[in-house]
């Protein structure tokens, strides 16, 4: 029988070579047709309930999305959308308002965070998404959800919540900012 130990061993290395693999991968830009899937570095071993596994079986490269937004989504660990996903992601492509209600953990947060990154235009340095939401964690979360989806994108987000001070974050408008995220300042 194998102690915890070593079976933590065996993970790590594991999750290493997955790692390197997708590293390099991303590296040999000669490679033709290089299969996204393997970027994903991050397994995901929790129980998954049918809101998240009864899917229609679309893949991410169904939505005609940037190679580098693929290739953020595939590195944050997200196989193929969720059920929610598919559902709002085509319409928000489109450029249509959605109401979307789901449990926690069924993949909202990406739902309007990758059509966002998707319709921003790069080439322009000033703020053409604002996110607004009622807690100071949930911008903390949505903003790190952006830049790491958006991670070869080079997108600029800022978080703009209360107790901070109102003078910095003007200053910091001064400089690229694609999306803005933020609370109620009360």
């Amino acid at each position: 029988m194998e102690s915890n130990s070593e079976t933590s061993k065996e993970n790590n290395t594991l999750e290493a070579n997955q790692a390197k693999k997708a590293n390099e991968s991303l590296t040999n830009k000669n490679e033709p047709n290089t299969d996204m899937k393997k970027l994903i570095t991050k397994i995901d071993n929790r129980i998954k309930t049918k809101d998240v596994t009864d899917t229609k079986g679309h893949n991410f490269e169904d939505y005609e999305l940037k190679i580098e937004l693929l290739k953020g989504i595939y590195e944050k660990g997200y196989e193929k959308p969720s059920p929610v996903q598919e559902e709002v992601i085509p319409i928000a492509l489109t450029g249509k308002d959605i109401i979307a209600r789901a449990k926690n953990g069924t993949g909202k947060t990406a739902s309007f965070v990758i059509p966002i990154l998707e319709k921003l235009d790069f080439s322009q340095k000033f703020v053409q998404a604002v996110i607004l939401v009622p807690t100071r964690e949930l911008a903390l979360q949505i903003s790190s959800t952006v830049k790491e989806i958006g991670k070869y994108l080079n997108v600029q987000c800022m978080i703009t919540t209360g107790g901070t001070n109102l003078k910095d974050d003007i200053y910091r408008l001064n400089y690229p900012v694609q999306i803005l995220v933020g609370n109620k300042l009360l």
